[in-house]
């Protein structure tokens, strides 16, 4: 009897223990968002959403959105892009429910010069510009209009608006170069900044600057909540157009297509750390940690953030066009041919790929006769889009 007791308070004691751990299985999914170009704020690309799944994955939907498709905001169980209007000069705003590829609500007309504009997301709102720079806050669930201003002092904007701690920031020219800081809540402008000229540069956030890049790159950082400026890396030019930075390991990447060669600078400070070899052309790389993913003339290539020496390349089938993004630790790119892949992030294997339907272009990030384009993720998703197709693929 004793030993029949000893083993069955053993037995009862293990099976305590076991109750109190919860199989990995049984973890909470933890979704991520696409809340502006480039996934987020620090436009790093890098994005952790465990519903997305291990590829292969399948297609969950399709749209003709008849016009050229912007980058994709992935948020609250729906898909936000903009199209080129096929009516004319403007752009339309849809919004897909994320699990069926049907309209949540109707499109809207967002109107302006030109065919481009952008969206970021934040706070529980929609933000929508256009060329005229006209910022509209949209309610994400309902379509309804919360707000809008038109941006005062500039007449050409062509940079992507970004979300950060209850402010909206974007950039806009025509007279010299205007940074913005809008308040999120109501609309108001909170304070402006002088820049080299305010073209093609989405700020990039973080909570010890706002980062935005210009020709020649001309390079700005600024104090988030007073505009007050942090540093200016200066160069021996100066000139129309700008690429949007990337913010990853303490270091602001950037990129010019007027002969300098792409550089690293300090966050702090704005100093020159390095500079790595590509065409000023290429689209932003995207990070995950140290670990850095670059698409020059066609091909990916992985390199380490501090060293920068390549540790692979993938020429897939030479037409790679887009930026990357990493989604779990794999590495998304999309090609001219209208191929997809998806490759394993440390070793540089293709995993998977698939033929999307239509060409996937690369983000032209000096004109505006479409929106600005790019791949996206989130809530168990990867959005691409295919000139006028808007694909989305899941487990």
């Amino acid at each position: 009897m004793n030993l029949r007791r000893t083993i069955a308070v053993l037995f009862g004691v293990a099976l305590s223990v076991l109750m109190l751990v919860t199989p990995v299985s049984a973890q909470p999914i933890r979704t991520g968002v696409s809340t502006t170009y480039q996934i987020n704020a620090r436009h790093d690309g890098s994005l952790v959403d465990t519903a997305v799944g291990a590829p292969p994955l399948s297609k969950r939907w399709s749209r003709d959105l008849g016009g050229n498709v912007s980058y994709p905001i992935v948020a609250g169980g729906r898909v936000f892009a903009t199209a080129a209007s096929p009516n004319g000069y403007g752009t339309v705003l849809y919004a897909i429910d994320a699990a069926t590829g049907q309209d949540a609500w109707a499109p809207v007309d967002l109107g302006g010069t030109y065919w481009w504009s952008a969206l970021a997301y934040g706070g529980d709102r929609l933000y929508a510009q256009n060329y005229d720079g006209v910022l509209t806050a949209f309610d994400p669930a309902s379509g309804k209009e919360i707000w809008t201003v038109t941006l005062p002092g500039q007449y050409s904007f062509t940079s992507p608006p970004t979300f950060a701690d209850g402010v909206v920031y974007t950039g806009g020219s025509g007279s010299g170069g205007t940074l913005y800081a809008v308040d999120a809540v109501g609309g108001a402008v909170l304070w402006t900044r002088p820049v080299a000229n305010g073209d093609n540069s989405s700020p990039a956030v973080t909570a010890d600057g706002v980062y935005v890049s210009y020709a020649c790159e001309q390079t700005y950082a600024f104090a988030p909540k007073s505009g007050d400026p942090i540093w200016h890396h200066e160069t021996d030019c100066s000139g129309g157009g700008g690429r949007t930075p990337v913010l990853a390991d303490g270091g602001v990447w950037v990129r010019d297509d007027g002969g300098m060669v792409p550089s690293v600078l300090n966050a702090a400070d704005g100093k020159v750390r390095g500079t790595y070899e590509a065409a000023g052309w290429s689209p932003a790389p995207a990070f995950d940690g140290r670990q850095g993913y670059f698409v020059d003339e066609g091909v990916l290539q992985k390199r380490h953030s501090r060293t920068l020496a390549t540790r692979w390349k993938f020429e897939g089938d030479g037409q790679i066009s887009t930026a990357p993004i990493v989604v779990n630790g794999y590495v998304y790119v999309g090609s001219r041919s209208g191929r997809l892949w998806a490759l394993n992030g440390a070793t540089g294997q293709s995993v998977w790929s698939t033929d999307v339907g239509a060409s996937i272009d690369e983000p032209d990030e000096h004109n505006v006769s479409e929106p600005l384009t790019g791949l996206g993720a989130g809530g168990g998703l990867v959005v691409v889009p295919a000139t006028n197709l808007l694909v989305a693929y899941g487990q």
